[in-house]
């Protein structure tokens, strides 16, 4: 979802209606509601996990980054910000999944910035968890 949004835009609740409407056998299915809260994470506060992405991707502009590894990026720094989920998950997580979309070489890169995103993270107070309150 976070991907389809990227590439054309759009209403979120469209992109989820959208994700879920086009499954292989086109029955249709119900949300999952994790999937949804991620994803609604991630375009509520794009340009603040942007913000934090840029200063820790070192000479590394978004636009520079690949597609896939700008929205795992996103994706796990929205994440971490919730402080749901175990921040080691959170960025194991992340590396599997670019290492399975984007290949090895970007893990480095992915982990590099996660760990320093994290360590900022850590340091402010926590946030109030995606899809709860005034998010």
């Amino acid at each position: 979802m976070i991907y389809q949004w990227n590439a054309g835009g759009g209403d979120p609740e469209k992109v989820v209606g959208d994700f879920y409407g086009c499954l292989a056998d086109g029955s249709p299915r119900p949300v999952d509601p994790f999937a949804e809260r991620l994803f609604l994470g991630v375009v509520q506060r794009s340009a603040e996990l942007d913000a934090i992405i840029k200063r820790h991707a070192n000479n590394w502009s978004l636009e520079r980054m690949s597609v896939v590894v700008r929205q795992v990026l996103r994706l796990a720094v929205s994440e971490l910000r919730s402080r749901r989920t175990p921040p080691r998950v959170v960025i194991n997580e992340a590396l599997d999944i670019s290492r399975r979309f984007a290949g090895d070489e970007p893990s480095a890169f992915v982990n590099g910035v996660l760990e320093a995103a994290r360590r900022e993270l850590d340091r402010e107070p926590a946030s109030q968890p995606a899809g709860q309150g005034t998010e």
